[in-house]
């Protein structure tokens, strides 16, 4: 193992045990050495299963690195060992890495944290859904331009016409209903023909 010493501990966890929570600060990294934990996301009331990690694979790392809280939680899938890895010990790894590669790893927590937000933003609202159509139309709109037969692009461009047209009766329709789910999706740019 590259990380060994005294303030690595061996933890175990019976199947259920919430090992930390989404929001949690981050205090420890965690590497399984048997068993399985299950990454949970709470969203909208439901829990999304992001990954199930089994022997040899470590969790609980960005929040140490990047110092924001737990983006999600860890839940043992089944009775496990985990190796409990301190925030002091992983930042002193950090540390007597040269400056440009701690700055590159945090780069790297970011991205990922940019990348996780994006999938977690999946279509809930109806209102959701129809931007999520919108903005696909926008983007076949944008794609147009490499069609090179011009009848094929005049009779695609006609059906974007006619879907855009339905999308935003489809908006009108939806305008006062009332849906309980959170809108997560931001509105998409308007078509342009």
């Amino acid at each position: 193992m590259l990380i060994h010493g005294d303030d690595v501990r061996k933890e175990h966890y019976k199947k259920g045990t919430t090992i930390f929570y989404e929001g949690d600060p981050g205090d420890a990294m965690f590497i399984v050495e048997s068993g399985s934990v299950v990454i949970l996301k709470a969203l909208e009331g439901e829990s999304i299963r992001l990954a199930t990690l089994g022997d040899g694979e470590l969790f609980g790392e960005m929040a140490i690195i990047d110092g924001a809280n737990r983006m999600a939680s860890a839940v043992a899938e089944e009775d496990s060992v985990l190796l409990r890895i301190p925030r002091e010990t992983l930042e002193a790894k950090i540390a007597a890495y040269d400056p440009f590669l701690q700055a590159l790893i945090k780069i790297f927590i970011n991205n990922l944290r940019n990348v996780h937000q994006a999938y977690v933003k999946r279509p809930r609202s109806m209102r959701d859904h129809v931007n999520a159509m919108s903005f696909h139309i926008t983007g076949l709109w944008g794609a147009l331009k490499i069609i090179e037969d011009a009848g094929v692009r005049d009779d695609v461009r006609e059906h974007l016409k006619t879907m855009d047209t339905v999308i935003k009766k489809v908006e009108g329709i939806l305008k006062d209903h009332g849906d309980p789910r959170r809108d997560v999706i931001i509105g998409s740019e308007p078509s342009r023909w």
